[in-house]
Formats: C-alpha cells, structure tokens, sequence
C-alpha cells in the first residue's frame, strides 16, 4: 500500500475519536472495514500505532510520533491549498507602463508627466534605446510611450501601430572650459571651433553623430574628434578640465567650471518627439502627459541661464523650432 494524505487523516480521525467504533461512525464507513485500513497503515509505518482495549484506543509511543508529525503534515498541506486557492482568484497584475528616451531631463519630465496623469500604475524606464530600435520596440508593443530625438535631416519610419506628438526642436550648445579663451563670448559660430578638440557623446546618449560631422564640414572644417563614445559625465569632465570642447542639449544646468555657449544659426539640432503606442495605456490620456512634459520642459528652459537667455532672444516658447 502506498501511503497518502488520507489515511493520515484515518489516524488523526481514530486518535481525535478515542476508539475505532466511533470514528468509523464520523468517517461513514464500516468499523471492519476501518480496522482493516488502520492495519494495512501501521504495517507502512513498521508498528503498532494505538493499544486497543475495553474502553476504546490509546496511542503507543509510535502513535504518539506519527500523529504529531501528521498533524504537521496536515496543516502545511491545507495552507498550501489555501494560499494557491487565494493566489488564483487574485487579479492578474497590471502591467508596468514602459517608457523610454534619451537620456536627460526630458526622460524624468516623461516620468513625471505618467505618474501625475497614471497615479496608480508603476513604470519602467530604459534609456539604451538607440531611435530606430525604440520605434521597433513601440510598434511590437514592448514599449508604451517614449521621447523620440532625432536629427531634423534623419528620417524614422513609425509603424502604423505608433502615433505621435511634436514636443520641441531644442538646438545643441557648445560647452566650453570656464577659463578657455572663447568662453566670454555670448555665442560662437561653428567656425570658431574649427581647431578645437572635440568629445562627442556615445550616439545613444543623445550624440549628434553624423549630423554634427556634416555641420562642421559646412562650417568650413573637419573636426578634430580626440575623444569618442563618452558618457555625458565624461564628456563634461574632460570640457572642465580643458583637455577638449562638446556639443551638448542643454538640459541639465552646467557643471560647475563649464559654461554653454549657443552657436550662431544653431546648426545642431535635434527634435524631440513624443510617440507612443496606439493601444497602449496612455493613448487615452496623451494630451495631459503632452501638456504636462512640456510645461516642464518650460520650467526647465527658465531656470537654464543660458538656455533661458538663448529663448528670449529667439523670442520662443519651448515647442517652437526657434
């Protein structure tokens, strides 16, 4: 005979009844056929579990065990039960909304703008996302909503799935060492720059790629690119410490011993777009988190020196291509 669950129950039903007549009676099955059944179980367990005598059964040592251990037993089998019952008839988990774009402030303003409007759904942020595999991941439904930056002469495809808002056209700033001898100019002509040496910023963290390449050559010059692929906080280090000059997007205030020069024209710039999925959660309330990001965006340009005073010249408001 192999040993199951139920015929635990039969000892705990024979010792909590005191003799074998009155727990076949509760379990509804002849006192034969229950004797038979408790002999075939003390056989499994090598030994005789209760004494029988006149006035009903007592427990032997074994018994005392096995029925301390099926009680156990017994008990952890019914929280298992009870604890997968109440996990099923748990609602499924909303799914996080996914969100991404380059990174910056504007990444943190999206942030915001979801969690303001979608209070109660959690969110998930991945920034290395370069444009063309984020509108991929948008159009396969693996991400909701994202900023999409891209240069104003590079074309991105959105499926048909991916539908999207313009938030800003912002144009790149050159950022200087706070003692480099082009540093007490307002603004500076690309030209300026043509014996410099550059940092440009990994492509996915918002560089400019071929972009700022073709500008230079415009300009007049090739640039001298001495340092390749940094991080934002590299690039900015090596501009403080004098050792090269960037092209960034001024959305974070300048590290201290830099300072963000405009370039005349601005002939480096990119555009920032809002784009989501159309059956995504946030297709229904799109509106608020577009007015939301920019009106934060607009904080953020005031409380930029020199981005605010590049806006007032340029007599913009932020969503204007300036």
């Amino acid at each position: 005979m192999q040993m199951e669950l139920r015929h635990l129950h039969v000892v705990l039903s024979v010792a909590e009844a005191g003799s074998i007549s009155r727990a076949a009676a509760q379990l509804r099955i002849a006192q034969s056929g229950l004797t038979a059944q408790l002999h075939r179980i003390e056989q499994e367990f090598g030994g005789t579990l209760f004494v029988r005598g006149t006035g009903g059964v007592a427990l032997t040592e074994l018994g005392e065990h096995v029925l301390v251990r099926a009680r156990e037993l017994l008990g952890r089998f019914d929280d298992l039960l009870a604890s997968s019952r109440a996990l099923v008839n748990q609602p499924e988990p909303i799914a996080p909304v996914q969100l991404s774009g380059p990174p910056g402030a504007v990444v943190a303003m999206l942030v915001s703008a979801v969690r303001e409007t979608l209070p109660d759904r959690e969110q998930t942020t991945a920034l290395e996302h370069a444009p063309d595999t984020l509108v991929d991941l948008l159009g396969a439904a693996r991400l909701d909503l994202a900023v999409l930056a891209r240069q104003p002469d590079s074309a991105v495809r959105l499926p048909a799935e991916v539908d999207a808002r313009e938030l800003v056209t912002e144009p790149a700033f050159v950022a200087l060492a706070a003692d480099h001898p082009l540093a007490h100019r307002p603004r500076l002509r690309l030209a300026d720059l043509a014996d410099q040496e550059w940092v440009t910023v990994r492509e996915r963290l918002g560089g400019l790629g071929a972009h700022f390449r073709l500008a230079c050559e415009a300009a007049g010059f090739t640039p001298r690119c001495h340092h390749v692929g940094a991080d934002l906080a590299t690039a900015a280090m090596l501009v403080r410490s004098g050792h090269a000059v960037a092209a960034l997007y001024p959305q974070s205030l300048p590290v201290p011993g830099t300072v963000l020069r405009p370039l005349v024209d601005h002939p480096l710039r990119r555009e920032l777009t809002l784009v989501w999925h159309a059956h995504s959660a946030v297709a229904g309330v799109i509106g608020d988190i577009h007015a939301k990001v920019r009106k934060s965006y607009h904080e953020m340009v005031s409380s930029h020196p020199a981005y605010r005073t590049w806006w007032a010249a340029h007599t913009a408001a932020p969503g204007h291509s300036g």
